[in-house]
């Protein structure tokens, strides 16, 4: 049966996988309902001050998809307001953050206004470089582009968002974890190799041999972590503009 196949799946404009379990969009429309079907999603999060259109809400409702309006749940009605501050952002990516509320799909009314920036957070929480942060966020703004939002995400302070019990396994920070805690395991997972390389490793038994490519591959990343981590403090000490940021490679 490609019966179903007849369907047009058509996805918003402004779709994209943020990472496993995160999608971003603009909001959607009846025309993607049968492409956010495909989704099986558990969470729609939806960041402008607006509502999305009641056939989409009633779609999700029946599917038992949770919609958050989290911006008309914040909204003030001052002229100066704006999603793109601290105590909005912060929230908003400990929603996305939170494994139990995946799959979610992040969107705005543009797919840009809001969900860039809050992205762009997301990816400094990621520890990405900020030149990859900023051509991401260029890529799916285009000329919409805010120069005051990308020094949002520049200087957002990531020690403000507080992780959720279960995080998404592509969420590996070390910065998060208890610097003690994370030394001492360090030193028990060296001990454990130089036991396991004490043996010929030919003759060890298949768990053993996994487990020690496992060991070698976490002390690798750690290895590359704390690497990339002092050249990142080093570079924090001479803050650069962000126009000298995009020249650097």
């Amino acid at each position: 049966g490609h019966g179903g196949m007849a369907t047009y799946l058509k996805p918003p404009n402004l779709f994209g996988i943020v990472q496993p379990g995160i999608y971003r969009s603009n909001a959607p429309l009846e025309e993607n309902l049968e492409f956010f079907r495909r989704l099986n999603l558990r969470t729609v999060l939806f960041l402008s001050p607006e509502v999305l259109l009641r056939s989409v809400v009633d779609f999700f409702e029946k599917m038992n998809v949770q919609v958050i309006n989290k911006g008309l749940q914040e909204w003030k009605p001052e002229p100066s307001w704006t999603p793109i501050c601290d105590e909005f952002i912060k929230e908003a990516l400990e929603m996305i953050l939170d494994q139990k509320l995946h799959p979610v799909l992040v969107c705005c009314t543009s797919g840009i206004l809001q969900t860039a920036p809050l992205v762009g957070c997301l990816r400094r929480v990621q520890r990405w470089s900020l030149t990859a942060i900023l051509e991401e966020y260029r890529a799916f703004a285009g000329t919409r582009a805010r120069l005051l939002h990308e020094q949002y995400i520049e200087f957002f302070d990531v020690d403000l968002v507080t992780l959720p019990e279960q995080v998404p396994a592509w969420l590996v920070n070390y910065d998060l974890i208890d610097e003690r805690e994370e030394e001492a395991r360090i030193q028990e997972l060296q001990k454990e190799l130089s036991l396991l390389d004490d043996k010929e490793e030919a003759g060890l038994p298949a768990e053993e041999k996994k487990r020690l490519r496992q060991i070698r591959f976490i002390l690798r990343c750690r290895e590359a972590q704390t690497s990339t981590k002092l050249v990142k403090d080093a570079r924090a000490c001479t803050k650069q503009s962000l126009v000298d940021d995009d020249d650097d490679d």
